[in-house]
């Protein structure tokens, strides 16, 4: 037994050898196969239950010939030897041993489930020789049914798992497995000189599209171009695989489809997809290149036809969909991030604690990028206006990276310039297109009670379900923040009015336009000085403050009907003054409500104080209040802020105490304003963020 699985290993490593040693020749229908081999026997020959025969292992050898019909049909021929022992009788064990061989033929059948799978069945009859070690030998029939499924490993390579039902005539019935190796054989040699089998399948036309490199990752799923492929035999083509390949700039073909069968006469389809590698954003200029489309079908048949496929380069792309701009929004772009971060770190002590965040993000990378010193040009080659009159006209789109090399784009370079820096800031964006023109707008950040409560026209936004955004004309680049708002909303009107505006939020765009980036190349970016932008910033933010502060001051209407200053419409106004940061017009507010006692008026003071860094002042408004409402917990905390500032952990302690007996909430929030020194408290306590208006 130990020799038979010997021979059996012997011959499956030399399959493997003589394989490896094979340069992919062309295969014929003959594979051979060796295995390992069980089986258990579960009956006798009379149907009864086996009483006398254990189980037997040995090895097989075999070959199979794949029929050239259009059903998947194959004879199959082998033999096999095993040994096994008997089942003990009452007990006792029973010596000896059964040595069979077997001479099987049959058919089988088989089904490709992948390209490197495949599933097949068979059926078995034949003849078997049995010899017992007594001496006692005889000849009988048997036959097997069973299945398996085979896993390519090469070219002509393939491991084989089978499971079968096994009878025996007048000896046993059971199961048994074999788990081995096969080869499938080579044309002899002196045969490949004749002429090969008839071809069933005609590539009888390619049609490839330009490719944009912009779009690479899009191509994965879209198709490049098609090929037809036709019939022209008198039987089915079967298991066809078709696959495309520009060698260039891709690592490996691309499988494009996998067919079961095309019927002699017919004719399909097949779209041609693309993977392409990141080689193909060095494009320069657009070039004619070679794709090559290939067809395997069969068990060994094949061919392939090229076409030229023009490669346009990098920066071209059609303005069939607008989305397309998308893909050139480089958020990650290196320049980007670093421009982008040192705008919103120039402004950030200035920023105000009232006016949406967002929008002075806006203004922050608006000045920002106008100190840097970027320009409008419209371009020479094929303005956005010119290409959108045209769909399949290539235009050229620059990255933000080349925008900024040059200081200058047109309308769009501008819009995926600003998208991409806005995208860094963590702020989304969008582009808006109307007849002949495009321009970015950004999301606000704003619910619809935060701009009705800010008394912001919504005809100036553009409203995309329930968020707003703000439209933002970017070739005015002598304008501020306001005036590029201003003409930006009113394109979007007016084109909306007409039916001819469209909206396409960026995040949506990328689902389908894969955001692509120059490959970096180690360079660096130099920001234009803090000062200059943050200077910028103060001017644009105050014009911005004023235009908010006043149509909110506008709804909050006349402060007195009857001719007698009202404290509350007073007290009103002061915490708008306030919030916006304008502490003097707040304070003088405050001060004409408090001198009729209004407690809002007293404790607003208070947080003027604060914010000018006076908390002695401070603490001296809020004790007042304290007095005239000593359960209010609001207050209470703001006491306790001033206390802590004045160093005065103690009263800091025993405030936020009856703040716990109110709200132990908010003295939990505030418990370190009884435990951290006077410089740190200080800097917390003087946090408009931290202030609470009355």
């Amino acid at each position: 037994m130990k020799k038979l699985f010997q021979t059996l290993y012997i011959i499956m490593a030399s399959v493997i050898a003589l394989s490896a040693q094979q340069a992919a020749p062309a295969l014929s229908p003959w594979s051979l196969t060796a295995a390992p081999s069980v089986s258990f026997p579960l009956f006798a020959g009379d149907g009864s239950s086996d009483l006398a025969f254990a189980t037997a292992w040995g090895g097989s050898l075999g070959a199979t010939y794949d029929l050239p019909t259009a059903f998947p049909l194959a004879l199959r021929m082998g033999a096999s030897y095993s040994v096994g022992g008997f089942l003990p009788s009452q007990g006792v064990a029973v010596p000896g041993s059964l040595n069979e061989a077997m001479f099987l033929g049959g058919i089988g059948v088989g089904k490709n489930l992948t390209k490197a799978l495949s599933a097949h069945g068979f059926l078995d009859a034949g003849l078997a020789y049995g010899s017992l070690s007594s001496g006692v030998s005889a000849a009988y029939a048997a036959a097997r049914v069973g299945g398996g499924l085979g896993l390519a490993l090469g070219h002509d390579l393939f491991a084989q798992l089978n499971a079968e039902a096994l009878y025996k005539v007048g000896l046993y019935g059971g199961i048994g497995a074999t788990l081995g190796v096969g080869y499938r054989l080579p044309v002899a040699r002196a045969s490949q000189g004749l002429p090969a089998r008839v071809r069933l399948l005609e590539l009888s036309a390619i049609n490839l599209r330009g490719v944009f490199p912009i779009l690479r990752s899009w191509y994965d799923l879209n198709p490049v171009g098609t090929v037809r492929i036709s019939n022209t035999g008198k039987e089915a083509a079967t298991n066809v695989r078709v696959s495309f390949v520009i060698k260039q700039y891709m690592d490996a073909p691309k499988e494009c489809a996998t067919l079961d069968r095309i019927e002699p006469g017919k004719s399909i389809e097949v779209p041609l997809y693309g993977l392409f590698n990141d080689r193909i954003l060095d494009v320069t200029e657009a070039t004619k290149v070679t794709g090559e489309v290939s067809i395997e079908y069969g068990i060994d048949a094949s061919l392939s036809r090229s076409a030229t496929v023009v490669v346009n380069d990098r920066n071209a792309l059609t303005w069939d969909d607008d989305r397309k701009a998308a893909a050139f929004v480089s958020s990650r772009d290196p320049w980007v991030l670093d421009l982008s971060g040192n705008f919103i770190s120039a402004v950030k002590s200035s920023r105000n604690a009232e006016l949406a965040k967002n929008l002075q993000t806006a203004i922050a990378i608006h000045e920002g990028l106008r100190a840097f010193g970027i320009g409008y040009m419209l371009s020479t080659t094929r303005p956005f206006e010119q290409a959108v009159l045209d769909p399949q006209v290539v235009d050229t789109l620059k990255f933000p990276r080349q925008t900024l090399g040059f200081r200058a784009g047109d309308c769009a370079d501008l819009s995926v310039l600003y998208a991409s820096c806005f995208e860094a800031a963590g702020v989304e964006t969008a582009f808006v297109t109307i007849p002949g023109h495009i321009l970015m707008a950004i999301d606000l950040g704003m619910t619809r009670d935060e701009v009705k409560t800010r008394a912001i026209d919504q005809r100036d936004l553009i409203l995309q379900g329930d968020r707003f955004w703000l439209p933002l004309e970017t070739t005015m680049r002598d304008s501020g923040i306001l005036d590029i708002w201003k003409k930006g909303a009113q394109q979007w009107r007016d084109a909306s009015a007409k039916g001819t505006a469209a909206f396409y939020p960026t995040h949506d765009a990328w689902k389908t336009y894969a955001p692509m980036g120059l490959p970096a190349d180690g360079s660096n970016v130099a920001a234009p000085p803090h000062e200059g932008v943050l200077k910028a910033f103060q001017t644009e933010l105050a014009k911005a403050v004023d235009l908010e502060l006043g149509t909110r001051l506008a709804v909050l209407g006349a402060l007195d009907s009857k001719g007698s200053p009202n404290p509350k419409a007073l007290n009103d106004r002061g915490v708008l003054y306030g919030k916006y940061g304008r502490l003097p017009d707040a304070e003088r507010d405050f001060k004409a409500a408090a001198k009729a006692n209004y407690l809002p008026s007293i404790i607003n003071l208070g947080n003027v104080s604060m914010l000018k860094s006076d908390p002695t002042a401070a603490f001296g408004y809020f004790q007042q209040a304290a007095k005239l409402s000593p359960g209010n917990a609001r207050l209470l905390v703001s006491l306790a802020k001033s206390a802590a500032a004045l160093g005065k952990t103690d009263v800091a302690a025993a405030t936020l105490e009856q703040v716990r007996q109110l709200d132990p909430k908010a003295a939990e929030q505030n418990a370190s304003l009884a435990q951290v020194g006077t410089a740190g408290t200080r800097a917390a306590a003087v946090d408009e963020g931290g202030l609470v208006w009355f």
